[in-house]
């Protein structure tokens, strides 16, 4: 998949745990409405770019030049960093290290893990889209899985694109 088409997986990504993820958790109280909305739309949108920092030429590559290039080069291309349990522990990480800020910012970072997971996880539902898929059951094998086979760049971009356009309409009409 392309920027575009990630980055409005990430937006819809970030409105369902803006709407349905966010206000179930306690801290939430002290970060309500637009504020915690916009903290977690925020690592939404960075979360779904963020899987290709193994990429030297994407988008978050060209950002983080050096992570992109040390990663890109000790790990390869849709290997660790596209992979559920690296970022479920990466998540869970960030997540208990909030614990120890004070409770505005631990409510405005836990705010914005929630935000960077569910682009994370978007950017990996939309990898498995494509031809080359994502190592789903690393590190136990190294085998990729897919559900679709949607070449980069092709229909499969613009149908994404158009399928979370929908989805982020429908959600902020309230439909879902």
């Amino acid at each position: 998949m392309n920027k575009a088409a990630h980055l409005m997986g990430g937006v819809a990504a970030g409105i369902a745990a803006a709407k349905y993820i966010a206000p179930t958790v306690p801290y939430s109280g002290l970060v309500d409405g637009i504020v915690g909305s916009g903290v977690v739309f925020c690592g939404a949108l960075l979360g779904s770019l963020l899987p290709d920092i193994d990429h030297r030429h994407s988008y978050i590559g060209r950002k983080l030049k050096i992570a992109s290039f040390i990663i890109s080069k000790t790990l390869g291309h849709r290997s660790v960093v596209h992979t559920p349990l690296i970022i479920f522990a990466f998540t869970a990480l960030l997540f208990f290290l909030s614990n120890e800020f004070p409770d505005e910012v631990q409510a405005l970072s836990k705010s914005f893990v929630i935000g960077l997971s569910a682009g994370m996880w978007s950017h990996l539902l939309l990898d498995l889209m494509t031809k080359r898929g994502i190592p789903l059951l690393y590190p136990f094998t190294k085998k990729s899985f897919r559900i679709a086979n949607f070449k980069g760049g092709g229909i499969g971009d613009s149908l994404t694109t158009t399928g979370c356009t929908i989805l982020i309409v429908l959600m902020l009409l309230d439909f879902l």
